[in-house]
């Protein structure tokens, strides 16, 4: 499953960056999310649900911090198997500034194995995307 999309913050790289790091935060801005905690300084552990018919969860996942280059760009790793099958994905996330905000890019390449390899298609790609979105929303209102 391949994603990427834009989204426009009302708030700075910086505070963009730092949201996307801070667990109270995050928690606070991704639907079906019961926790975030850092298990060290690379590695975030979340527990979520999903809003796909058949994967609700709850499902605890590892979020490897590959790479970093404040405030612009952060690497994620999952790589997750257990009920509902396999991930393995990688996502880049670009942050810039601009005028009246930043804007954030990402580019996400996902396998699926299992169960959860019914999510790749249009409708639950459409699924993710709208979630997506409703998490940057949040993200920009919870940052202000």
């Amino acid at each position: 499953m391949k994603l990427s999309g834009t989204h426009k913050f009302k708030s700075s790289s910086s505070q963009v960056f730092k949201g996307i790091l801070n667990p109270s935060v995050l928690q606070a801005s991704i639907p079906g999310c019961q926790s975030i905690e850092f298990l060290d300084a690379n590695r975030i552990k979340a527990f979520v649900t999903t809003p796909i018919p058949g994967l609700k969860g709850p499902y605890a996942v590892v979020i490897n911090i590959t790479r970093v280059q404040e405030p612009n760009f952060i690497e994620l790793q999952i790589q997750r198997r257990g009920a509902g099958g396999s991930v393995n994905g990688v996502c880049q996330i670009n942050i810039s500034d601009e005028p009246g905000g930043a804007v954030l890019a990402y580019e996400a390449n996902a396998e699926l194995e299992g169960a959860v390899a019914m999510a790749n298609n249009p409708i639950g790609k459409g699924v993710v995307n709208s979630t997506l979105n409703t998490i940057f929303k949040n993200l920009d209102n919870n940052i202000a």
